[in-house]
């Protein structure tokens, strides 16, 4: 009894998700759809009628190909800001635009339509096609960002690639070796993996060229270079599932040892040079010589804290 009320409620939920996809790009038409003169008056190849053919038979709870060849997505990222490594907890922080291309031959535009062989499409009409199920393997926290409106990029080509761009801020995990502290280097991971599709079904390739577009980043302890980004193969598998696809790339970060040699070793340094003066003090002088050395420990002592903060 259980299981044919899950069955039943998993048929109701894509059945209200496919005619709520459907009305969203239909209601307008059909709204202006009130006798034949109104229908003849709208071109044929406009955007919006293509648009309706294009959603008429789509199901996006199928992927393309189904039953064929897996679909390749190609990814790349362009870091909008780089946060600073946190010691503590071992992660950082990272604003960027995700961009996925893929081919879906349903959404090939018809051989009619004499417009731009690309269309911008509203973001609302991302929610009815088929996409990705790409995850962050490595992720601890991550939003999306929807100030004035969602930042969410849809482009449909003429042979039916689709290209989607979306912001997101990521929390990622970072494992820090800090054995050589503070002349350590550290190498950041960020995985981005199929959650459902096998390698059979979908496959994640970096985008050729440049997939991973960082500007000019100013951090406060490390310095991070184009040059020293990695990309990699991180696919996966799970005993009982199979292989899932996986890309990464690589950060390597170095640490500013002139940071700590200016703030930390220099200062304590110098206090460790005047704590020695009381050695040239006269040894009955104690009162003279408990004075300079108790100054100069309580600056050691506050030098240690402001390093554990």
């Amino acid at each position: 009894m259980g299981w044919g009320l899950m069955q039943t409620y998993c048929f109701l939920l894509h059945s209200i998700l496919f005619y709520s996809c459907s009305y969203i790009y239909m209601s307008k038409v059909q709204f202006h759809q009130q006798s034949a003169e109104d229908l003849a008056r709208v071109p044929a190849n406009s955007t919006s009628n293509i648009l309706n053919r294009l959603l008429l038979s789509y199901d996006p709870r199928i992927r393309p190909n189904f039953k064929g060849i897996p679909v390749d997505v190609a990814v790349n990222i362009f870091i909008n800001s780089f946060g600073s490594i946190q010691e503590t907890t071992m992660d950082y922080r990272v604003n960027i635009f995700l961009r996925q291309k893929w081919n879906d031959p349903r959404l090939k535009l018809p051989n009619d339509w004499r417009g731009s062989d690309t269309l911008t499409v509203d973001p609302t009409m991302f929610k009815c096609l088929w996409k990705p199920d790409l995850f962050f393997a490595n992720e601890k926290n991550a939003n999306f960002h929807d100030v004035t409106q969602e930042n969410i990029l849809l482009f449909i080509f003429r042979d039916g690639d689709v290209l989607v761009s979306m912001r997101l801020s990521i929390t990622l995990s970072c494992p820090l070796d800090l054995t050589l502290f503070p002349m350590d280097t550290q190498r950041c991971k960020m995985q981005l993996e199929s959650f459902g599709y096998t390698t059979d079904d979908l496959r994640f390739i970096w985008q050729s060229g440049d997939p991973v577009q960082l500007e000019k980043i100013a951090l406060p302890q490390f310095d991070i270079k184009k040059e020293d980004i990695e990309y990699g193969n991180c696919t996966k598998y799970y005993k009982g599932t199979g292989y899932y696809t996986c890309v990464e790339v690589i950060f390597t970060l170095r640490r500013q040892v002139g940071f700590y040699m200016m703030g930390v070793y220099a200062p304590t340094l110098l206090i460790v040079v005047l704590s020695w003066l009381s050695f040239w003090i006269n040894p009955d002088a104690s009162a003279a010589r408990i004075k300079t050395s108790h100054p100069c420990m309580g600056d050691a002592a506050d030098t240690v804290a402001i390093c554990r903060l």
